[in-house]
């Protein structure tokens, strides 16, 4: 519980900086670029550095971080207050946005919840408007005479002790605490929400900060990517190309936690490799203009002062060598090893998910990284199948309402669920997966093999009441059609052809299916079954198990000898005709 509290809070945390990062790359790059000592000095285009930094990106922070709480009105209201800490002090007041930001927003919220349903109609607008505007006029003058000042101190307090750590060599240390935070997945916290203001600060005074560095450097990932791939077997190795190109270039760090938290003793190469890069960058008085995001070998080039990128790359050169050369032994010993939630059964034994899935999330903590590059190969691998699945990715905080399937790592586990609605061991309204990596894992296979199958765990019913022979049938029907396997004219082709032959097959088994003239109806095979305890009439027999069959080309042939097959046992047979659980059916089916 400690542990996802710190996450949450290191969550609202970057969620008030992650949103802006792109603004915060336009004033980085116009930097690097522009001024004195820049690339292309540009004294007109340079004069919008200092404006930038003082009131553009502090207030887009307080609108965000006002914004999450209370919507558009808190954002505004967020704005407006920060104005007070921004006009109040002559340093960049990324600290007070963060503070005045929500505080700005909980006062909306409040007097919000405060009226609601107590204003006279017609002066709703009115209301609005006014309460908004005073708020925010009451806030920014707290912010311009109390808290403006605090936060100066606050932030000259934290600016000495930055200082202090650079005059004595000691900012390397940081790596210490921030890579096992990074593995917990307070990478987005630690980098965008106390790194990169603090750099933004240190940046501002001195032209660069080596604070943006700290978390950003791809390179000690990559070294323990690389010791799987070299040293690897089995899916380690196979998975870690991939993963090490993805973290050199894209810079999703997430890519090699993992690998991390499945043998936590790589954590100590993370962290000297981080500490040996950060002591060069140190010696070098290396730093980047503007924060790397995300922390790749691209964007770190990009942010990099000018006659300075062999400089940057040789750091992350380093970070990969020690890492790689730490993690070599650690790897070798165990060549093959797989992470994840141990409650979960290994490949082969997960048991199927029942109900409908319309729509999975891929889920992370902050839903811009790894779980967008997890989602992005998952819907081109369901887009393949011809499953009409939508697949998407979000934050771990922020899980659409209408998912079905929410896929995300063991760290993560207990936040999904929770905010699903699991309490008390009772199911929420979505289903929670735990997987150990994005990119390959075998419950990804699996699960695509049960969403591809003819027979899908959500296709069977049981305990159905008895209706007659065509009310079956077209239930049957729309049930393939609901499933993207047929188009609806199959259902009628379905009643069409149990007027020419019966598809009772004895044993109490029907088989309905399609002509052949609505061969053209069939997207892709499918089978459904449904379950009726008393029987459907079915001439002068009695159907229990209805099953709906529609296959491409011929193979509805193949569908019905299979199904034949699983069926012979006769003792089998008779439990399934009223077993209650539809898992058992789907079981002897599958």
């Amino acid at each position: 519980m400690a542990a996802e509290k710190v996450q949450k809070f290191g969550r609202k945390l970057s969620a008030m900086v992650m949103p802006n990062i792109g603004a915060f790359i336009a004033w980085g790059l116009i930097t690097a670029i522009f001024i004195s000592n820049g690339w292309w000095p540009n004294e007109h285009i340079a004069k919008m550095v200092s404006p930038m930094l003082k009131y553009l990106l502090p207030t887009l922070i307080a609108y965000t971080a006002g914004k999450n709480v209370a919507g558009v009105r808190g954002g505004v209201a967020g704005a407006v207050a920060a104005m007070g800490v921004i006009i109040g002090s002559d340093t960049p007041m990324f600290i007070g946005a963060m503070l005045m930001g929500p505080i700005a927003g909980y006062f909306i919220k409040s007097w919000d919840e405060l009226v609601q349903g107590k204003i006279k109609p017609g002066f709703e607008m009115l209301v609005d408007n006014f309460s908004l505007g005073i708020i925010a006029m009451l806030l920014a003058i707290a912010g311009y005479l109390l808290v403006g000042h605090a936060v100066t101190w606050l932030t000259n307090l934290l600016s000495s002790g930055v200082n202090w750590m650079l005059a004595h060599k000691m900012n390397p240390l940081l790596a210490v605490l921030v890579d096992p935070a990074k593995v917990l997945f307070l990478n987005n916290a630690v980098n965008h929400g106390i790194m990169t203001p603090l750099g933004i600060e240190q940046a501002a005074q001195m032209g660069h900060s080596m604070l943006f560095l700290v978390d950003p450097n791809p390179g000690p990932g990559l070294g323990i990517l690389l010791a799987c791939w070299v040293f690897g077997k089995g899916s380690t190795k196979q998975s870690a190309p991939g993963a090490a190109v993805i973290q050199l270039f894209g810079g999703i760090h997430e890519i090699y936690f993992p690998y991390v938290l499945a043998r936590p003793i790589l954590l100590l190469a993370v962290m000297v490799g981080n500490i040996c890069a950060l002591s060069f960058y140190t010696l070098t008085d290396f730093g980047l203009v503007a924060p790397a995001s995300p922390g790749s070998m691209i964007s770190i080039i990009l942010m990099s002062p000018k006659g300075t990128v062999l400089t940057g790359i040789a750091g992350i050169v380093i970070g990969t060598l020690v890492s790689f050369l730490i993690a070599w032994p650690i790897v070798k010993r165990r060549p093959d090893f797989q992470g994840g939630d141990e409650n979960v059964p290994v490949s082969g034994e997960r048991k199927a998910f029942s109900g409908r899935i319309n729509k999975i999330v891929f889920s992370c903590d902050a839903g811009m990284g790894s779980s967008a590059l997890g989602a992005t190969k998952f819907r081109k691998r369901v887009k393949e199948a011809g499953l009409a699945i939508e697949v998407t990715n979000s934050a771990v905080d922020a899980i659409p309402s209408d998912a079905d399937l929410v896929v995300c790592q063991k760290v993560l586990a207990d936040r999904a669920r929770t905010n699903v609605g699991y309490k008390d061991g009772e199911p929420g309204w979505a289903k929670v997966m735990v997987i150990t990596n994005f990119l390959e894992d075998p419950q990804l296979d699996e699960l695509l093999a049960e969403l591809s199958g003819v027979l899908q765990p959500w296709n069977v019913k049981t305990g159905l009441p008895s209706e007659s022979k065509e009310e079956a049938i077209r239930r049957a029907g729309k049930m393939l059609v609901d499933s993207g396997c047929v188009t609806l004219g199959y259902v009628n082709a379905m009643v069409e052809r149990e007027k020419l032959q019966s598809t009772y097959m004895g044993m109490g088994i029907a088989i309905p299916h399609g002509t052949s003239e609505a061969k053209n109806k069939v997207l892709r095979s499918g089978v459904v079954v449904l379950q009726y305890p008393d029987g459907v009439d079915f001439g002068e027999e009695k159907a229990n198990l209805v099953i709906g069959i529609a296959g491409v080309g011929d193979s509805h042939m193949d569908i019905i000898a299979k199904i034949a097959g699983s069926l012979e046992d006769e003792e089998l047979l008779e439990k399934l005709k009223t077993c209650e659980n539809p898992e058992e059916i789907y079981n002897a089916l599958r």
